[in-house]
């Protein structure tokens, strides 16, 4: 005798199963969108980051989606076990411990602060990816180079029209004190430093004078404006010049720089910088120059920034290293500058951390969050100096290119937010950590499968999984 089924007789549906077509579909889907968000906060700077709902921006949106994308990664456990991930996730659980208390207090200018550490998950994201589709690598490169003409077409219109406009320009309804197009003079020259290095390694097919001068032409507004923009073009420029002395480019740029340059004084071309003491010169590019490692009563406003900037350092280096925060430090969501003292903005109070990541970290999270912090930065240069010297004895000039270029660019961000309020925001975080993250990636893809960097470029939805 047959017993009845005790199953129910509803129609039910198995839960969705992802193939790994799907997933390299919507990693692709993401990656891609995720080069949109970096090309957009590198040319419409912080007007581009508010695009999107409060509390909700572009920036977190993309980075929500992909955490979201982390965990459909054939090897994003791979990814959290390598070093650097695993002081990355270190820190973050940290720099949690030094937030939750304070989100009672301050609520969501603790989320806006802890976001200096919350950027890090791009770090995750992006290698998770390549390790997964390791022929985004190749893909990556080929678009960085339709970037790169593109930033150098479409900056000069902007800036003049953000310098012109100025507080005229258009912003958005949500945001009225942040318009549509909104540009830092020392940001540019951090990827402008990117863009030579690119040229000077050989990977840029870009090699015509027209490239050449706009470039020149870039630098020299915005390095007259910013002198810290100007060391982190140096520092790049330097990195890959020393890689690779015999580039044709290198001495090409130095001497239309030099022309530029010479013809702007012989010519005493001078145009005034709407609301700064500063303007673009030759005398001015040269005093810049001159004041960063000098200063002097002609300074004027250069010294009075550099002055300010010490003596906050000196007072957040007091009070962790041999003051009551050296364990905790102030945590997320305290206003530094008031705290410290050193508020510029009184009507607005809207500075809120030093111009230096690296001190904000370790005004925030005490030295032992500072020593993790440190040890991050550590151990990615020496993991990419080991795969540079290792491509460079296989002869693999490709890849031992491709390192000195993320190298080159993640020194001038580092440099950049030395000096500014930059890896704060999305602008310079993002950046910072997409370098990072995809220096991880690139060290285990050259390890694991090399042969990506001798094959046409592929799109992302020609990349898959290797292994």
């Amino acid at each position: 005798m047959t017993m009845p089924s005790t199953t129910s007789t509803t129609n039910t549906r198995p839960l969705p199963v992802l193939t790994p077509a799907t997933t390299q579909r919507l990693s692709a889907r993401w990656f891609a969108m995720f080069g949109i968000l970096l090309s957009g906060l590198a040319i419409g700077g912080k007007g581009f980051a508010y695009i999107g709902l409060p509390p909700l921006f572009i920036s977190e949106i993309t980075l929500a989606l992909g955490a979201l994308t982390f965990l459909i990664q054939p090897r994003w456990r791979e990814t959290l076990s390598q070093p650097i991930s695993i002081m990355i996730v270190l820190l973050l659980g940290w720099g949690l411990m030094r937030t939750v208390p304070y989100l009672g207090q301050w609520k969501l200018d603790a989320i806006r602060d802890f976001m200096l550490l919350g950027y890090m998950t791009t770090a995750l994201m992006a290698a998770a990816v390549v390790m997964s589709q390791p022929k985004l690598l190749p893909w990556l490169l080929s678009k960085y180079q339709v970037f790169a003409k593109v930033f150098l077409v479409a900056m000069p219109p902007l800036w003049l029209a953000d310098q012109v406009l100025g507080d005229n320009m258009p912003s958005w309804p949500w945001a009225s004190q942040v318009g549509i197009i909104m540009l830092k003079p020392g940001d540019m020259p951090v990827h402008l430093g990117g863009i030579a290095a690119l040229s000077i390694l050989g990977l840029f097919r870009g090699k015509s004078l027209m490239w050449m001068g706009l470039l020149c032409l870039l630098l020299g507004v915005t390095g007259a404006i910013s002198r810290g923009g100007l060391v982190a073009f140096a520092l790049a420029y330097g990195i890959a010049f020393l890689m690779r002395p015999k580039s044709a480019w290198a001495t090409r740029l130095v001497v239309v720089m030099t022309i530029v340059v010479t013809l702007a004084a012989v010519s005493d071309l001078s145009i005034k910088v709407p609301g700064r003491e500063r303007e673009f010169s030759a005398q001015q590019l040269l005093l810049n120059v001159v004041t960063v490692v000098d200063t002097g009563d002609a300074a004027g406003d250069l010294d009075d920034t550099k002055t300010w900037r010490l003596d906050w350092w000196d007072k957040i280096y007091d009070y962790t290293f041999f003051g009551e925060y050296f364990w905790t430090g102030k945590g997320f969501g305290v206003n530094l500058a008031n705290d410290d003292g050193f508020q510029v903005w009184l009507d607005t109070e809207s500075l809120r951390s030093p111009h230096n990541g690296h001190l904000n970290v370790l005004a925030r999270t005490g030295v032992p969050g500072f020593v993790i912090w440190c040890g991050i930065m550590i151990a990615w240069c020496w993991m990419m100096l080991s795969a540079y010297l290792q491509a460079r004895q296989r002869r693999e000039n490709n890849w031992a290119m491709f390192f000195v270029l993320l190298v080159a660019y993640w020194t001038a961000l580092t440099f950049n937010a030395s000096v500014d309020v930059y890896f704060e925001g999305p602008m310079g975080g993002v950046w910072f950590w997409a370098i990072t993250g995809l220096g991880v990636a690139s060290v285990w893809v050259f390890r694991h499968h090399p042969e990506v960097m001798h094959v046409p470029h592929a799109t992302p939805r020609e990349a898959h999984d290797e292994g």
